[in-house]
């Protein structure tokens, strides 16, 4: 079909139109974009995430090659904890260039977050080989070198940044930290006392423990000294934490005593292993000798680590008079200025006693239990904890108390 030369010309002037029209509205929201994103910047900080995901991807739509914007969405998804919504975004920026920079380095705050800090240390290395004198990736190296337990290669990454900026805050901590790590000698101090609401005399207890750390294992060396019934009692142990692979140790336990309070002999052993997501779990027995009877308690333990935070669930299960008694036992860890200085809550319900010392003590038949565990920095070689736990226990049959614990410890790190 042939048309008019006015028609023609009519045609032309409204598909010109419309591509105007087109380029105009495209040009606006770009023309806006360094406005909407530091609006979007502005609602993040003030943690209205939702709606500074929203002005971000606004500015994407109008300049998708807007790479602040894609980072900005990105934060703000790992710091709701929403850690694989800001990989997929982050990972296409590794291959771009500038921003692929401060991609790898948000990626290794993520696997510091989320408890991952191999990969932390590998996207640290791949920001350091292109600038290997970067102060935010030495800091991000040294905090992944920290949690894996290399505390010398963390201790020259932090001498390295310390010498660029000799008053980083962030560095003199983690370094602090490493300081401590590196004495791997321990000696502790122990002492608890428990008292009654019937006519029953206060039980003591009190430990001397020495710990030496190795890279992934520790060993220790206990004696401990318990009067009750009024009987006196001395029981020597040996522990031992050996380092099996990379998520996977073990707890190994041997002991004997004088046979007045203790069992004669006690054995243990335990395997733990750390799945992903920092989902620790362990599996393990441990046996009291004593001189007329053999207690076995099995054990079995589910923890998570969380920023901050720790929980985890013990259960024991124990035959006695041909039934089975089980003991859980639950405990929430609020860390304070470091992984040394906390509070823990304990609750607890069963006939497993937190302190295995004589078998009057482990064939109780039930338990109630709430406590509450603490430990604190004194200067950079000594910690104070301490201790209370009020239980109501059935200690035989129809017959119950009220039995309040108050314990102190004092460690020397050298």
């Amino acid at each position: 079909m042939k048309l008019t030369s006015g028609c023609g010309a009519a045609l032309c002037l409204c598909l010109s139109f419309l591509l105007f029209s087109g380029a105009l509205q495209a040009q606006v929201p770009a023309a806006k974009a360094d406005s909407l994103f530091r609006q979007a910047q502005e609602l993040a900080y003030k943690g209205r995430y939702k709606y500074s995901r929203q002005l971000g991807r606004q500015v994407l739509q109008a300049i998708p090659a807007y790479t602040d914007a894609t980072l900005l969405i990105a934060r703000t998804y790992a710091w709701e904890q929403q850690y694989d919504s800001a990989r997929v975004l982050l990972q296409p920026l590794l291959q771009k260039s500038p921003a692929r920079q401060e991609a790898l380095l948000l990626l290794a705050d993520i696997e510091l977050w989320s408890h991952a800090p191999e990969k932390a240390l590998s996207y640290s290395n791949s920001g350091l080989a292109a600038a290997p004198a970067a102060v935010p990736f030495l800091l991000r190296k040294a905090r992944a070198l920290y949690a894996i337990e290399e505390y010398e290669d963390a201790a020259t990454t932090l001498d390295m940044l310390l010498k660029q900026e000799p008053e980083n805050k962030d560095a003199l901590k983690i370094k602090a930290q490493v300081q401590q790590a590196l004495r791997v000698d321990i000696l502790k101090a122990s002492y608890q006392v428990t008292a009654f609401d019937q006519h029953t005399d206060a039980w003591h207890l009190g430990a001397l423990e020495y710990t030496h750390q190795t890279s992934g294992s520790k060993y220790l060396a206990r004696v401990s000294y318990a009067q009750r019934y009024g009987d006196k009692s001395l029981q020597g142990e040996l522990d031992a934490y050996p380092q099996l692979s990379r998520n996977t140790y073990a707890y190994l336990n041997i002991g004997a005593s004088d046979k007045k309070l203790f069992p004669s002999y006690r054995t243990g052993a335990e395997l733990y292993h750390v799945f992903p997501h920092v989902i620790e779990a362990s599996l393990g027995a441990r046996g009291l000798f004593f001189p007329d009877e053999t207690v076995v308690l099995y054990t079995g333990s589910v923890g998570k680590y969380f920023p901050k935070k720790w929980l985890n669930f013990r259960s024991f299960l124990q035959r006695t008079n041909n039934e089975w008694q089980t003991t859980g036992i639950l405990q929430l860890r609020q860390y304070l200025k470091s992984e040394e200085d906390y509070l823990t809550l304990v609750l607890g319900k069963g006939s497993v006693p937190s302190e295995q010392v004589g078998f009057r003590e482990i064939s109780r038949l039930n338990s109630t239990r709430a406590g509450l565990d603490a430990q604190f920095r004194l200067g950079k070689k000594y910690l104070l904890g301490g201790t209370f736990t009020y239980e109501y226990e059935e200690y035989a049959k129809d017959s119950f108390r009220s039995r309040y614990t108050v314990g102190i410890s004092v460690l020397n790190k050298f």
